[in-house]
């Protein structure tokens, strides 16, 4: 439990402290880059990473094209926000539920505007395709997004699975922005957080993020069923997992 009241009481001071440069941005939004707005938050995630002893192994980084792109992350952690901000080579605005819990969180909810995150309502059809359209133009305007398509905890959808089935539509995202899609997938998280909720244990472990060959079958070929080309991405997903957890455990058994 002391790492989560470490952690916690980091979360309170480094966004309350972050409070003047919010303003700035706000106020001045022409005069800062996207970069500069980023760097808080990134430097916020190492550094809360670092103080409570999890440490990230990043893998494939030299995969990702230059060009703006859509992240397709797997999701087994409350802290793999943490982990993917942590280690993109980016800014990027990520695609969050449109829930009351994350919309009104005092000062995030402000970065999160900054950085240009995009809220996706599930239950409307035409809300969602209103946010898949904004979260497009992001990317069309230079801004890589990012998006966790399980649409909840891994083990809270299955418990069974290494990554649960995808929720297919959020990759409409790429073929409206006709950009690639570079899948990640991160190794280990789950055993970081116990919990679903916002109280929870946070557990001192090592972590592997892994940037995948970039996706362009949904741009040669614009037909390709979401569900199909999301079946795919899920597929190799699991086979990084699988190779990660049979090193993990011969390197741990050592």
């Amino acid at each position: 439990m002391f790492n989560y009241i470490k952690f916690v009481i980091f979360q309170i001071i480094g966004f309350s402290l972050s409070i003047f440069k919010l303003k700035k941005f706000f106020k001045f939004p022409n005069k800062f880059t996207m970069e500069n707005k980023f760097c808080f938050l990134q430097n916020q995630a190492r550094n809360s990473l670092k103080l409570v002893n999890i440490n990230v192994n990043v893998v494939g980084k030299d995969k990702i094209p230059k060009e703006p792109v859509l992240f397709v992350v797997n999701h087994s952690s409350m802290l793999d926000s943490y982990i993917l901000v942590s280690s993109v080579d980016r800014p990027i605005g990520c695609v969050i539920a449109d829930e009351p819990v994350w919309k009104n969180i005092p000062i995030v909810s402000k970065w999160a505007a900054i950085i240009k995150c995009v809220y996706i309502n599930r239950d409307d059809n035409r809300k969602g395709l209103k946010s898949i359209i904004e979260a497009s133009n992001n990317i069309k305007n230079g801004q890589s997004m990012a998006i966790f398509p399980e649409g909840d905890l891994t083990w809270v959808k299955d418990n069974e699975s290494l990554v649960s089935q995808f929720k297919s539509g959020s990759l409409k995202i790429a073929y409206k922005a006709k950009c690639p899609i570079v899948p990640i997938v991160i190794k280990n998280s789950k055993e970081t957080y116990n919990g679903y909720e916002p109280i929870g244990k946070i557990k001192s472990t090592d972590v592997e993020i892994e940037f995948l060959d970039p996706v362009y079958d949904h741009i040669e070929n614009p037909k390709i069923k979401t569900i199909d080309l999301g079946e795919s991405i899920r597929e190799n997903m699991i086979k990084s997992i699988l190779n990660f957890n049979v090193e993990y455990k011969r390197a741990i058994s050592k």
